[in-house]
């Protein structure tokens, strides 16, 4: 799941550099850093036992992921600094809801609207975990209660904390696509042969349905009717 991202994130940074002012007018070009950074930060947690600050850091890279579509969506070969100025106050605010103004172009109407419905909770969800509220006192008492302490979790546990995560990181995906030019998200997803991209995050409703949206590419027009079946038999969340 975590290297999955990271591949498909290093590939954005590399296709959207082939713009020559990418370094000069795309917040990717650096912020990136910042979500390498959150991404292996936890791996490491998580193979420790340690999964609220996982959380915690998950739902700083899905606020990080809005604020960097709606800013490259608004004004997208404004000069960094000058993005940084004016869009000042969205940056500092916690509030997400800047993403109702993002275009969602790969997405069909109905299915934009679930998804901002679907972020909307999975953003609260882990905004449990960022302050202390009686939620996060009572999960953790709960798990004490269970004996599982740091490095003794359960495997319910391990795959509540993965479910939440995929689903986490897949909306950030959604949204950084929506911020890096066409040609990337085509790239990406259709190679030479056409063929489905075996990628974890095709388990995603929402992923699969950027990829439809490339059905029309010549890559797939022998071979389309498998496609449509293979992606179809993917998506689990």
């Amino acid at each position: 799941m975590i290297m999955g991202f990271i591949g498909w994130m290093n590939f954005c940074i590399l296709d959207t550099a082939r713009d020559i002012n990418f370094h000069d007018n795309h917040l990717l070009s650096f912020l990136n850093q910042d979500i390498l950074e959150t991404l292996m930060g936890v791996l490491v947690h998580v193979k420790e036992g340690i999964h609220t600050p996982a959380i915690r850091e998950s739902r700083y890279l899905l606020e990080l992921s809005i604020k960097l579509a709606y800013i490259q969506q608004k004004n997208y070969s404004m000069p960094i600094d000058e993005k940084l100025l004016t869009f000042n106050k969205i940056i500092k605010s916690t509030n997400i809801t800047p993403m109702k103004e993002i275009y969602f172009k790969y997405l069909e109407k109905q299915s934009a609207q679930n998804f901002l419905s679907d972020v909307g909770r999975l953003y609260g969800e882990s905004s449990r975990f960022v302050h202390v509220t009686p939620e996060s006192i009572k999960y953790r008492r709960e798990r004490i209660g269970n004996d599982r302490i740091l490095g003794k979790e359960s495997n319910e546990d391990l795959k509540s904390l993965n479910d939440l995560l995929q689903k986490m990181y897949a909306a950030s995906i959604v949204f950084i696509s929506h911020s890096v030019p066409q040609y990337v998200v085509g790239d990406w997803h259709v190679d030479s042969n056409g063929e489905l991209k075996d990628w974890y995050y095709m388990k995603s409703r929402y992923v699969a349905e950027i990829d439809s949206t490339l059905d029309y590419k010549h890559e797939r027009k022998q071979i389309l009717e498998r496609v449509q079946s293979e992606r179809a038999a993917c998506v689990a969340f």
